[in-house]
């Protein structure tokens, strides 16, 4: 596709959070460790590449508490809970037919803590088969910060992904079904956050986004989801990592 002329552009340089670079799919999973004691791991059949950092005290978490409440260095000392984590855009279709490798979806935090990803699953219906994602190991998310969930974390088939990029596992492709599907993440058992899109009428290379500017309670009406405008990639439309001002609630 042709990204038009008067296409807003992305910045990869700035995401969420500091970065550090994994370039190949093949290296082992690498994820930065928050300060101090803490070190990080990989995924149950997935991987993680370009953690983002975020500070962490090592405390565990207390159930009497929010998982808004912050502990030392500013993380979050409770579980994930509902609403903490919203998926708020998708790349259903990045290349015309089978065989996608570039598609994804992001997610991000409500909190005003870091947050570590440790004991989460995710998991998306694909016909008679289920994408799943667990991550393992500690991962970090900064306060308000994002993630995404992508096909591939080889650069060459997601488009340069930027930030913190999560892989369904054995990196299968055509994860998010053209047709609709549901996509759900738990912790612990608990749903934090469940997305089910219909068949919408699709982009080639644009992400369907919840504008930044509109309410969460208008996430499950799908006419305020909108194609993106924005270019991170030459040829493809989207904000990952980033929010999702290129694109306004109707």
């Amino acid at each position: 596709m042709t990204v038009p002329d008067d296409a807003a552009v992305y910045d990869p340089a700035t995401p969420t959070g500091e970065v550090a670079s994994s370039e190949d799919a093949a290296s082992l999973p690498t994820t930065a460790s928050p300060p101090g004691d803490l070190t990080a791991g990989g995924l149950t059949g997935g991987a993680v590449a370009d953690a983002a950092d975020a500070g962490d005290d090592g405390t565990t978490a207390d159930d009497s508490s929010s998982a808004s409440d912050a502990g030392q260095e500013g993380s979050c000392t409770a579980p994930l809970a509902p609403g903490d984590l919203i998926i708020d855009e998708l790349m259903i279709e990045s290349v015309a037919g089978a065989g996608d490798y570039g598609e994804w979806l992001e997610v991000a935090s409500t909190l005003p803590c870091a947050v570590d990803l440790r004991g989460l699953h995710g998991e998306c219906a694909n016909g008679a088969k289920v994408r799943t994602v667990d991550v393992t190991s500690d991962v970090w998310i900064p306060a308000q910060g994002t993630f995404l969930i992508a096909d591939s974390i080889n650069r060459a088939l997601n488009h340069d992904l930027p930030g913190t990029v999560l892989t369904w596992e054995g990196q299968p492709g055509d994860a998010l079904r053209n047709k609709g599907a549901t996509v759900s993440l738990l912790m612990q058992d608990t749903l934090v956050d469940s997305v089910t899109y219909p068949a919408l009428k699709l982009s080639v290379g644009a992400t369907v986004a919840f504008p930044s500017d509109c309410p969460e309670a208008r996430r499950s009406d799908w006419s305020a989801w909108q194609s993106s405008t924005a270019s991170w990639f030459p040829g493809f439309l989207g904000t990952p990592n980033a929010p999702n001002l290129d694109v306004a609630c109707p």
